[in-house]
């Protein structure tokens, strides 16, 4: 099959509500782009061997349905930047419902994300592992494009971080600085994924 696309993301993570507003307050809006309200599903085998091996299978429900494969992780020496593998496409509504009913069906899906899936894996068994929701803004800085996310887990509770999609992340990284410094911002990299911070407050990963 042709080689995987990848993300590559610098994140940090906010260390309070009010500081994530004083980034959102205080840094331009992207013209066009709402706020986006994404509801995320995850999906992994009962023994979780996607989450114990950097690997993530998600529905996310927002505009649209979108089922996404992702596998990797924090770049080594590199503290917050994410270079992982990402395969996603639309799906319909009436697939979303049937794999919270049933997950299994998710993996006869002729779809790009499912190839990588049973590319890595083989045949798995899957099952629904928990949600998420994830409130997303999209500010800009310094022609950087800021993906502001205030992440609610099911209990209630909830973490903030800011995001990056970069191929320069130490670039990046000076520019996000300077914005945390100016705003008075406590920040720091992000060192796991939204899932794994899931899994993390479930007692299932360290």
């Amino acid at each position: 099959m042709p080689a995987e696309p990848r993300e590559l993301e610098l994140k940090y993570r906010i260390d309070s509500e009010s500081d994530y507003l004083s980034i959102v307050d205080g840094c331009p809006a992207v013209p066009g782009r709402e706020d986006s309200r994404l509801r995320n599903y995850y999906f992994d085998t009962h023994s979780y061997l996607l989450s114990r091996s950097q690997g993530m299978l998600r529905l996310r429900e927002g505009g649209a349905v979108v089922l996404c494969f992702k596998k990797g992780g924090e770049k080594e020496g590199v503290p917050g930047f994410f270079d992982v593998i990402e395969v996603e496409g639309e799906v319909s509504k009436e697939l979303l419902e049937e794999a919270l009913r049933r997950p299994g069906a998710l993996l006869g899906e002729p779809h790009p994300a499912i190839r990588s899936v049973l590319k890595h894996y083989g045949q798995i068994e899957l099952a629904s592992i928990g949600y998420l929701d994830t409130l997303r803004r999209y500010r800009q800085f310094e022609g950087n494009l800021l993906e502001c996310d205030e992440v609610t887990y099911a209990d209630g509770s909830r973490a903030f971080e800011v995001e990056v999609e970069t191929t320069r992340p130490e670039n990046t990284r000076e520019a996000l600085l300077r914005i945390f410094e100016e705003l008075g911002i406590a920040a720091s990299p992000q060192r796991h994924s939204k899932l794994q911070g899931l899994l993390r407050k479930n007692g299932i990963l360290p």
